[in-house]
């Protein structure tokens, strides 16, 4: 009787041992397609920003003789992004993760003094840990 009891609580040991195996598997599979998925958004998202980044310095450096980006197809989405790829950023530790400013973009001056608000200029120092940054013209 005594082999009989120790042989079921073997197999009851090994039956859950295999159900936390297969538990771990499913979960690890499940990570990987979420990472995968969230690789192939931030390449689409990434793809966007760029060509938007090559066509703004594009129009910065012609001027007035930028081509027309908003007519035609792209009347009704031009300037914006697909309602797929927008997502806000998120703050990790009281800081902006991922803030989109970089030295050379040109900004619009929102919330400051009311004599520098409105005035566009280009970015020439970020500032992440201080959360700031310098902009030609506005920043003496």
């Amino acid at each position: 009787m005594q082999k009989l009891l120790k042989r079921t609580s073997q197999v009851q040991k090994q039956a859950a041992r295999r159900q936390r195996i297969t538990r771990s598997k499913n979960a690890s599979d499940t990570r990987k397609l979420q990472h995968n998925q969230l690789k192939v958004h931030n390449q689409a998202k990434r793809e966007v920003f760029v060509s938007a980044r090559q066509a703004q310095r594009e129009d910065w450096h012609l001027g007035p003789l930028a081509p027309r980006r908003d007519v035609g197809d792209n009347a009704e989405t031009y300037g914006t992004m697909p309602i797929r790829l927008v997502e806000s950023v998120e703050k990790m530790d009281g800081k902006w993760k991922n803030w989109g400013i970089r030295e050379g973009d040109r900004v619009c001056i929102v919330g400051q003094k009311e004599r520098d608000k409105g005035k566009i200029g280009v970015v020439r120092e970020v500032r992440e840990k201080a959360e700031s940054c310098k902009v030609r013209g506005i920043n003496m």
